[in-house]
């Protein structure tokens, strides 16, 4: 097979393991669409997976379309700064997806801008907004606070021992505000995030079951006792398997504890692959077409 910056090998299979390397020119590997079977657990060899490549030089020009806000929320007594992206069209007549990203711990402050780093413009591309517009909203965390409040090189970790953090109780409160003022698509309601917010996508979909219809998360790690609860929800978890941040066992676990309560995740782990899985993820169309089309069954 040809990618498109390079020729791409498929070189063996093993127990649902599927592997290919890429010969790059630019750095890249590519395999075109989602795993066909989602209970499979994909190994991709290389630096990253990359089908359809979302234009992120288009997607940093797109930073004039996003509003900056701050939201103020009195039960935790933070402001919190966030970035608003609205499709144009999106009204009563035509409501639109709702999309949290939850960006990493280098990425906390006050600047209203750091967030919007590591491809997380891809999801406001015309290529991605296409077929299902969606809001898409970047809170940024505080300085020194955490999505979640929990050790990151341990992997996992227990809700019913970690109360809910400040800056996600107060993401919940803006997602609850943008619902009441946007025509949002009750259906729609997605959340990704990377690292930090890896975890913290875990950790607000298993204290809220019942709130989404897609679910990325990159590099993180969650509740695996939690996993019944959201074993229906259309997940798909990235991972490098030399992560030196995050310990791959993290998202490993979470999927090992979905599947074996029923559910039925995407896994995408690339072999060799150190902690930026924005790249293999954000950067390819089809992943991000996947979520942006997520609806509740």
């Amino acid at each position: 097979m040809l990618g498109r910056d390079g020729p791409l090998h498929r070189c063996g299979e093993n127990r649902g393991v599927t592997k290919f390397v890429v010969l790059p020119q630019n750095g890249f590997m590519r395999r075109p669409g989602p795993p066909p079977n989602p209970r499979s657990h994909h190994l991709l060899v290389g630096a990253a997976l990359l089908a359809t490549v979302v234009p992120t030089s288009r997607g940093r020009t797109n930073v004039t379309k996003l509003e900056t806000r701050v939201f103020s929320d009195a039960s935790t007594g933070l402001a919190l700064p966030y970035r608003l992206f609205v499709p144009a069209g999106c009204d009563a007549r035509n409501p639109c997806g709702l999309l949290l990203l939850l960006h990493g711990a280098g990425e906390r402050g006050t600047d209203n801008e750091a967030q919007l780093k590591n491809d997380a413009l891809a999801w406001i591309a015309p290529e991605a907004q296409a077929e299902h517009p969606t809001i898409v909203v970047y809170p940024q965390c505080p300085p020194g606070a955490q999505w979640v409040e929990t050790p990151w090189d341990q992997g996992s970790y227990s809700i019913a021992k970690t109360a809910i953090s400040k800056p996600m109780a107060a993401v919940l409160k803006l997602l609850a505000a943008l619902r009441k003022e946007f025509p949002v698509d009750p259906g729609r309601l997605l959340v990704t995030g990377m690292s930090m917010g890896g975890y913290g996508t875990f950790d607000i979909i298993a204290r809220n079951p019942d709130m989404f219809a897609g679910v990325l998360p990159l590099c993180g790690g969650g509740d695996p006792s939690q996993a019944a609860a959201i074993r229906d929800l259309p997940i798909w978890v990235f991972h490098g398997d030399s992560d030196p941040v995050v310990p791959v066992r993290g998202s490993r676990q979470m999927v090992e504890a979905l599947r074996a309560v029923g559910g039925s995740p995407h896994y995408t782990e690339i072999a060799g692959g150190s902690h930026n899985m924005w790249n293999p993820a954000y950067q390819n169309l089809e992943v991000v077409r996947w979520l942006l089309s997520q609806r509740k069954r």
